[in-house]
């Protein structure tokens, strides 16, 4: 027993003495967001504004230039209903750009919250990526 304590004690000073310190600076969170990562898609965009009963829907799509060869815009108007959200109505077009800004209008419109969801399949050739982005919604 009198041999053991003192090994003891070696292994606890040698364990706390010998261990490495790491540490990192971490940076602030600005508060910024994480976006991903894209390989024909530089950035999509979709808005819902409602007046006087109308609703009109903008989304807008930018490819790359030189990359994306063709876009396809699904835009569904959508109403919230309970917890979950009811399609309206939708429109899609293809645009053979990099590039597109598509704008549609519905009415009438009643009361409600109301979105709009925008799919943007962007192709490079026959590869393309799919972008899923709502607008902020709004209480008419």
């Amino acid at each position: 027993m009198k041999k053991i304590v003192p090994i003891f004690m070696a292994c606890l000073v040698f364990c706390s003495v010998g261990g490495a310190t790491v540490s990192a600076a971490v940076p602030p969170d600005n508060g910024s967001v994480v976006s991903p990562c894209y390989l024909y898609t530089d950035s999509v965009n979709c808005n819902l504004t409602i007046s006087g009963g109308v609703a009109s829907c903008k989304s807008t799509v930018y490819g790359i230039s030189g990359t994306t060869t063709k876009i396809v815009v699904t835009q569904t108007l959508q109403v919230k209903d309970g917890m979950s959200w009811r399609k309206i109505t939708d429109w899609s077009k293809t645009f053979n750009s990099w590039y597109c800004s598509y704008p549609n209008s519905f009415s009438p419109i009643g009361s409600g919250t109301y979105r709009v969801k925008t799919v943007a399949k962007v192709y490079k050739g026959t590869s393309y990526e799919t972008v899923t982005v709502y607008s902020a919604e709004v209480l008419y």
